[in-house]
């Protein structure tokens, strides 16, 4: 596979900074082809205003684009990027001139205002309870792109393409301001694409670390135990949950369409990941960082495929119970 090109955006004229983070990412429209996107910079802050790096940030989400690509999971399109020496990413902007989007925490504060419930503080907020009611009954359709099948129609039934995006590469920040719904001005509402993945893939893990793992002959070291632990910012009966766990506990309010993802899945072989990762250039992931990723995406998608035939087993009970 050819590498996947680093797009140079330093002669760029900047639109403006994005509201919701650092300078490290802005708004730009491309001189060439007359699009906005948005470039975001591994380079930024931490939570006291320090300059950090987050390594393989760029290479990470533009895997989980790839991947997500595969999967046909609506998603932001990213490329990988450099402005003035700082790498990053970019990605077109995906909602019109005339359209909102309103962001997961607000949804849930509307929803639990809605219900009269009290919304817990921080991510705790994020309760699968409360966002299966919000996928159901406030964002009415799909993404805008999102062409029905037999089994994936509704809002419901892509955002769990969403969770399983997540689990495949071992996301841990699907919080409640990375999902959100657009609104067109005749208040029409719609789920936005998938956005933000770069938390994954051990990406911020050294390459020392990575090889002690893939040598490792202690199973606490080794990858399955390394991704089982990997955890989601989605609570259900006030307990944190996995990025697995997650996937399942949706999959069986609604088997139907998690069935139909898992058939997306088993037709994405090693070799289409391994072409993926390969096309990220040498300069910016390491050998160690590509066999790791590697690794983990194919264990997890055998820990995810392991629980169809559970998910099968519960559809077929809703069936029979409605008939």
């Amino acid at each position: 596979m050819n590498k996947f090109p680093i797009i140079d955006i330093s002669s760029q004229i900047i639109d403006d900074f994005e509201a919701m983070g650092t300078k490290s990412k802005f708004w730009y429209t491309d001189s060439n082809d007359g699009i906005e996107y948005i470039f975001k910079s591994i380079h930024t802050q931490d939570n006291q205003g320090n300059p950090t790096i987050r390594h393989g940030e760029d290479w990470s989400e533009k895997i989980a684009c790839e991947i997500a690509e595969l999967l046909g999971v609506p998603h932001a399109h990213y490329d990988l990027a450099i402005s003035n020496g700082e790498r990053g990413t970019r990605s077109p902007n995906f909602t019109k001139p005339d359209e909102n989007m309103i962001f997961g925490n607000h949804l849930l504060e509307r929803t639990a205002t809605s219900l009269n419930t009290v919304l817990e503080k921080g991510e705790r907020c994020q309760r699968i309870e409360l966002i299966d009611i919000i996928l159901k009954k406030v964002i009415k359709n799909p993404p805008s792109c999102w062409v029905p099948t037999l089994n994936i129609k509704n809002a419901h039934d892509v955002f769990i393409g969403y969770l399983l995006l997540d689990t495949i590469i071992s996301n841990q920040d699907r919080h409640s301001q990375n999902w959100a719904m657009i609104e067109d001005k005749d208040g029409n509402t719609y789920l936005s694409p998938s956005f933000d993945h770069g938390a994954s893939l051990g990406r911020n893990e050294s390459d020392e670390n990575r090889m002690k793992r893939l040598t490792s002959k202690d199973i606490g070291q080794q990858i399955p135990t390394y991704v089982a632990r990997c955890k989601s910012h989605f609570y259900f009966d006030s307990k944190k949950q996995k990025t697995l766990d997650a996937f399942l506990i949706m999959s069986l309010i609604n088997p139907k369409a998690s069935l139909e993802w898992l058939e997306r899945l088993e037709e994405v072989s090693p070799e289409k990941i391994i072409d993926i990762i390969d096309g990220i250039p040498s300069e910016i992931m390491s050998d160690a960082a590509k066999y790791f990723a590697a690794g983990m995406i194919v264990v997890n998608m055998a820990r995810v495929l392991a629980h169809k035939e559970l998910i099968a087993q519960h559809n077929n009970k809703e069936t029979e119970s409605s008939a």
